[in-house]
């Protein structure tokens, strides 16, 4: 019979929940959302990458990506420039104070990692991630989509 307790995306998403929530707590003390580091994580990753390019990066919709621009920009932590070779196409760059964020922030997400993955073998690891994307690649390329 089955148990919602034991199906893997209940599982899966209790998980990601408490693992987003701890490291909002983590980011909260610097006044800063999970969705602005992750951006500015990307942006300063490319620097000029398309809002395009962030969004599939970060998994979001356009509309999303755009309002979080929108609010970054007023923030003065991003700056949006079309691309003078094709203007439909914005590029994306962090600010000098956008970068100074950034540069603060890597640390705590390299020990929110480290926590993360304490006492969890190379190994451990290596397999956690490869069962997940098969399950993705199972779930994707199933006939009910």
């Amino acid at each position: 019979m089955f148990d919602l307790t034991d199906c893997i995306g209940f599982i899966a998403k209790d998980a990601s929940k408490t693992i987003v929530d701890e490291f909002n707590k983590r980011l909260k003390k610097n006044d800063i959302s999970n969705a602005q580091w992750t951006a500015l994580f990307f942006i300063g990753q490319s620097n000029g990458l398309s809002q395009k390019e962030l969004g599939a990066k970060t998994n979001s919709k356009e509309s999303s990506i755009a309002r979080l621009l929108d609010r970054m920009e007023q923030d003065e932590l991003c700056k949006r420039i079309r691309d003078p070779k094709d203007r439909r196409i914005i590029r994306v760059s962090l600010t000098p104070k956008g970068e100074k964020i950034r540069s603060s922030l890597l640390p705590i997400g390299e020990k929110f990692h480290q926590d993360a993955i304490r006492n969890i073998s190379d190994d451990e690891l290596a397999t956690f991630k490869k069962v997940l994307d098969r399950m993705v690649l199972n779930l994707v390329n199933t006939d009910e989509n």
